[in-house]
């Protein structure tokens, strides 16, 4: 009688070791990105008020012939240079430490500036400003509202462009100037109710509670 031999199976094992290796790879990924991009955030101080801004707003507003927004203009662009300087880069940090000012950031920043006013003014195009008439207003409200978000575009540039934490500094400008809009239509026929004028008033409101209560969001 023949007996047969039972053929022995090899069991097969699952291992998880692989999983467990690529968990610990991925772990360290992550630990290496957050080392390598340190958070960054705006101090919550006075110190980032923007006292310049509801002056200047009220000299436009008050006190400017015909309310003029180009010499508005030339007031708001070094004055906005300096709370940069000294106030607003002063209370940005990243990682640890105080961002320390790059003084050629400051030119790059100002050429972005510039060039910024093209698409915001085609954004403020598509909602209602005219095209054919009052185009070059139109142009220098876009440089308005440019130069306001100054401080956050070279903020951008000297935190490893993390836009995201800046954006509310852009939103609250557009904001501003998208509430006041409602005054245009009115039917009570006032010199500051014609373009751009009113608009201009709410961007200089919207940069001044953006930056004094942006810390705070």
């Amino acid at each position: 009688m023949v007996v047969k031999k039972r053929q022995t199976v090899k069991k097969k094992f699952v291992s998880f070791s692989d999983d467990d290796v690529l968990s610990r790879a991925n772990r360290s990924t992550k630990s290496n990105t957050h080392y390598d991009s340190p958070p960054v955030y705006v101090r919550r101080t006075p110190l980032t008020i923007p006292i310049h801004l509801p002056v200047l707003c009220y000299w436009f507003a008050k006190c400017s012939k015909d309310y003029d927004i180009v010499r508005a203009l030339w007031y708001l662009a070094p004055s906005q240079l300096l709370y940069l300087v000294l106030q607003f880069n002063r209370c940005t940090v990243y990682g640890n430490k105080i961002i320390k000012t790059n003084h050629s950031l400051l030119l790059v920043s100002a050429g972005t500036t510039f060039l910024l006013t093209i698409p915001c003014m085609l954004f403020i195009i598509l909602f209602g400003a005219p095209i054919s008439e009052l185009l070059k207003k139109t142009w220098l409200l876009s440089l308005h509202c440019c130069v306001l978000a100054y401080p956050a575009i070279y903020s951008v540039y000297n935190s490893d462009f993390k836009v995201g934490y800046f954006k509310k500094y852009f939103i609250s400008i557009a904001i501003g100037c998208w509430i006041s809009c409602v005054v245009i239509p009115l039917d009570w026929d006032r010199p500051w109710q014609a373009w751009p004028t009113p608009i201009v008033i709410g961007g200089y409101i919207g940069a001044f509670f953006g930056y004094t209560f942006g810390s705070f969001l």
